[in-house]
């Protein structure tokens, strides 16, 4: 697998186009053919700055993508915290002063449904 640079969701005629654009999330791995939830993304900035949540669909079994986060999150610069690997798992990793929390679901058979959610890092004083 490797990530995905879809063509752009254009709206000029007020129709969207099937596949939203992945090149705007540069600092993030997503799997290949994964379709985005427009109803549960949401995202706030750009390039290497964004914050919020990814919503998306990959019609890969949930090991194959907690594999792909495991073997690519690192390839983009995060470092790992912690993993919770059960029925859902939960994968945290910092990157610079931003915090991404992945969470992979199963979605009927050999599909997952991928949260991965990017927010600001707390700095204590």
């Amino acid at each position: 697998m490797s990530t995905s640079s879809t063509a752009a969701g254009d709206k000029r005629d007020g129709k969207s186009n099937a596949a939203p654009a992945f090149s705007q999330f540069s600092d993030v791995p997503v799997p290949a053919n994964a379709r985005m939830d427009l109803d549960k993304t949401i995202i706030l900035g750009a390039e290497d700055g964004w914050i919020g949540r990814l919503a998306l669909d990959a019609n890969y079994p949930l090991t194959e993508m907690y594999a792909f986060y495991e073997r690519e999150m690192p390839k983009f610069a995060w470092d790992r915290i912690t993993v919770v690997r059960s029925s859902v798992t939960t994968m945290t990793y910092s990157r610079g002063a931003r915090i991404a929390t992945i969470t992979l679901q199963p979605r009927g058979a050999g599909a997952a449904i991928i949260d991965f959610t990017v927010s600001p890092q707390r700095i204590s004083r």
